[in-house]
């Protein structure tokens, strides 16, 4: 008797085993078409402005513009990629960033006290690769002897206003783009506001211009900013607190029902029909399914002994 072979159903497996690895190592990187069909489009790692930890950025010499890749990750979310299902649910999105704010930690760091040529400031690796792609620094530097040189001094106050211009212009077009930059909200990052514009005051949209560019900031230098808008809390946290307000009025009869029927159950009573009729009128077809139900028995009463 012949052998049946097993040739083809090895393949299979194999097969199965190389989509399932390729979709697994796999991510999803939403770009634009003209970024991607970039031949000079490569990747580099740069730590973060803000916290330090190393961070993916895009260099597009085309255009001479660094993006930087960030990621956007919540549990319980899939990707469904042909017939297959990728259990990582992330996904990657390439924003443009300003190359001054990935300088800005450098410069601090080394050019308080002295000038240094901006070629010797980003030798490190990958500082090296956005050289060609950072403006001048006259905006948060002084420039010191010969202009060919490019040597530059940090300075403080320079910095605290371009960054504040900075801060005034996104809080700019999140008013434009009607932004929810109140609290009390679920989310507030990208969320269209149901509040008019003329019913939010400027100093809400500076706060949360300001918390976005912190993001990029060290903390100190972060604190600095903050005191040159001088915020007041109690204005920050007044909208929030009364869109609780009108949530909680909106919701009270409701609160009570839920309220009336949880006590019904720790006590073993039967449900206080007349109760929940008072906080709220019943239609004509919630009383005929009441009169229907007022001669069953209680859930206890099945329970109990015979």
């Amino acid at each position: 008797m012949a052998e049946r072979s097993n040739k083809k159903s090895t393949s299979s497996i194999e097969s199965y085993s190389i989509t399932t690895k390729r979709v697994e190592n796999s991510w999803i990187l939403l770009i634009k078409d003209e970024l991607f069909e970039n031949d000079n489009f490569n990747i580099i790692t740069l730590p973060h402005p803000g916290h330090g930890e190393d961070m993916k950025y895009c260099l597009d010499d085309a255009n001479d513009k660094i993006y930087e890749i960030v990621s956007f990750s919540e549990p319980h979310r899939s990707w469904f990629i042909g017939e297959t299902v990728k259990s990582d649910g992330s996904v990657m999105m390439v924003t443009p960033v300003n190359p001054l704010f990935l300088v800005l930690p450098r410069l601090r760091e080394q050019c308080t006290k002295r000038a240094i040529p901006l070629q010797d400031l980003l030798s490190e690796k990958g500082f090296d690769k956005i050289i060609d792609f950072v403006p001048s620094l006259i905006n948060i530097a002084d420039l010191k002897g010969p202009a060919d040189m490019k040597a530059y001094k940090y300075n403080e106050e320079k910095t605290l206003t371009w960054l504040e211009g900075r801060v005034q212009s996104l809080a700019k077009v999140l008013r434009e783009k009607n932004i929810h930059v109140t609290s009390g909200a679920i989310s507030a990052s990208f969320v269209a506001s149901n509040i008019k514009n003329d019913q939010i005051e400027e100093e809400f949209y500076l706060k949360y211009a300001h918390g976005m560019i912190s993001e990029y900031l060290p903390e100190d230098l972060a604190d600095l900013l903050q005191k040159r808008f001088k915020f007041k809390l109690e204005l920050i946290e007044s909208l929030g607190k009364k869109r609780k307000s009108e949530a909680g009025e909106q919701n009270e009869k409701k609160k009570i029902k839920c309220e009336t029927f949880e006590n019904s159950f720790e006590d073993n009573s039967p449900i206080n029909i007349v109760d929940v009729k008072k906080q709220k009128h019943l239609s004509a077809k919630e009383k005929a399914r009441l009169k229907a139900a007022s001669g069953t028995k209680t859930l206890s009463a099945f329970f109990t002994k015979k």
